[in-house]
């Protein structure tokens, strides 16, 4: 795979280039890759993902607030499934209204 320096040579949302030790890579799975850049001119990082084919190269990049060490431990973590999804929307739509009053008392 082609150098990830020269892909992911510098921060999409500042433009600023990054420095040694801002990009670190996560991990591959045949000709992708995904890696963790974090900018220290504006303070985001960026997950992104790499694909070569066909000497082609593509890549999509997300905002996240994950540090590298959470993004490498929830690399191990399982999906959360679609019944899971809908089974928190109804715990939190059912009890919405004690969430909100027990947080307007904290504050």
């Amino acid at each position: 795979m082609s150098n990830p320096s020269r892909i992911l040579a510098q921060c999409p949302l500042c433009q600023a280039a990054y420095q040694q030790g801002e990009v670190h890579l996560l991990g591959e799975r045949g000709s992708t890759q995904l890696f963790h850049c974090s900018c220290k001119s504006c303070g985001y990082s960026v997950l992104a993902v790499v694909l070569e084919n066909s000497g082609w190269v593509s890549s999509v990049g997300l905002v996240t607030d994950l540090e590298v060490r959470d993004a490498i431990r929830f690399q191990s973590f399982s999906s959360i499934t679609t019944d899971e999804c809908i089974e928190f929307h109804r715990e939190l739509e059912g009890k919405s209204r004690e969430f909100c009053e027990r947080i307007s008392t904290a504050a």
